[in-house]
């Protein structure tokens, strides 16, 4: 057990928003997300301003133990390229623990063409945040949608 716990601890968990290149309509990004025990990502396009949008939306959170934030960017439907990641910002109790649930859908590079209309990747899982890392996370998404360039990062916790 502690050689498993040991190597828990080390293990990279939380979210990261990577600018790739954007031109005079979108940007692409890469998003990757992982929980030590499940992870996803995906590149997608978004409108310009949608990084400084996402700030906004996420700046102060949690206000109290209801408050509830979304984002998403990219898209879900298949007639669109590159995907999207969903993020839906809450608390799970009374004592204000925020949680973060994220969906990510992306293209397979193999083309299965599942029957089943489906996104040939996808992930789906919940951790744990907390509103300094939320506020440090809200700060990197407005450089990242300044310069143009860089990484956002919000790590999670274990609660």
């Amino acid at each position: 057990m502690t050689a498993m716990r040991e190597n828990e601890d080390t293990m990279s968990t939380g979210l990261e928003i990577r600018y790739l290149w954007h031109d005079i309509d979108v940007y692409k990004l890469c998003v990757s997300a992982s929980s030590g025990a499940f992870s996803g990502g995906t590149e997608l396009y978004t409108s310009l301003g949608a990084l400084a949008e996402a700030a906004s939306t996420l700046q102060g959170f949690p206000v109290d133990t209801s408050d509830i934030r979304k984002l998403q960017f990219g898209a879900f439907e298949r007639e669109f390229a590159g995907f999207g990641v969903n993020l839906h910002f809450f608390c799970k109790d009374g004592a204000g623990h925020a949680v973060l649930e994220i969906r990510v859908e992306s293209e397979d590079g193999c083309e299965t063409n599942s029957k089943w209309n489906r996104p040939e990747q996808s992930a789906h899982f919940f951790a744990g945040v907390e509103p300094s890392a939320i506020d440090d996370f809200v700060a990197e998404l407005r450089r990242l949608e300044a310069e143009k360039c860089g990484v956002a990062s919000l790590r999670f916790v274990i609660f």
